[in-house]
């Protein structure tokens, strides 16, 4: 017996995520963001009409791109906003060393396509805002509230203060990875983290640090994921 009219094929949702890793795959070379519907079905392997069935359009195939990297960022996400915290300064810089690892891998693709493909678009620019962009500055906002509560951070406006603080490091990691920085110009990562975090304290903290959460030296977030290559500076031993 046929399938009823406008049904999907039982794979539907398979083939759409290995076109979109494919699809991915093209739009983070040099020229990707260019790249035409026709150009994006040939990377894929499969005609125009195929892609089309899958994602309608052009702007369709970017929507799908960024909604997998939300789908794939919340564990990380909430593990940000939620998980164990460490003092203010250890904590943060976690946060930080995260940030720059997440880019190496893979992130930092991401919003440069966001940004490539979303700027001055109507659709695709709050789609990469809602989908890339805002849950890693709410998740650091909820983390900062937080911190305000321990009173290790001064009441105000955590938005503000998330912007504060994810702005400067995501400005270099795009001027060091998809800008090419690390080759043009480059940027030594831990001394200007560390020296981003001094300055974002010194303008929003107390001078008191909370003791750490239990279950906070485990890992970042204490989601129970991998143990950094380094120990964050500033993160003391148990």
């Amino acid at each position: 017996m046929g399938r009823p009219a406008g049904s999907r094929n039982p794979d539907f949702e398979a083939t759409r995520a290995s076109l979109v890793a494919s699809v991915q795959k093209r739009l983070s070379e040099p020229d990707g963001p260019r790249a035409s519907f026709r150009e994006m079905a040939a990377a894929a392997g499969v005609s125009v009409a195929t892609l089309r069935h899958y994602f309608g359009s052009r702007e369709g195939v970017v929507s799908a791109v960024l909604s997998h990297w939300h789908e794939r960022g919340q564990r990380y996400m909430l593990e940000v906003a939620t998980g164990p915290l460490l003092p203010v300064r250890a904590s943060l810089r976690g946060f930080l060393f995260y940030l720059e690892l997440g880019f190496r891998a893979g992130v930092g693709e991401v919003h440069a396509i966001g940004i490539a493909c979303g700027l001055r678009e109507p659709t695709l620019g709050p789609k990469y805002l809602c989908e890339v962009l805002d849950p890693t500055l709410e998740s650091v906002e909820a983390r900062l509230a937080r911190h305000v509560a321990r009173g290790e951070l001064r009441a105000g406006d955590v938005r503000h203060m998330a912007l504060a603080l994810v702005s400067p490091p995501l400005l270099v990691l795009l001027h060091q990875h998809p800008l090419g920085g690390t080759t043009a110009r480059p940027l030594d990562w831990d001394k200007f983290a560390d020296e981003h975090l001094d300055a974002f304290l010194r303008a929003y903290g107390t001078g008191h640090e909370a003791p750490a959460e239990p279950g906070a030296e485990a890992s970042f977030g204490g989601g129970g994921g991998p143990l950094p290559r380094k120990r964050p500076r500033g993160q003391h031993d148990a």
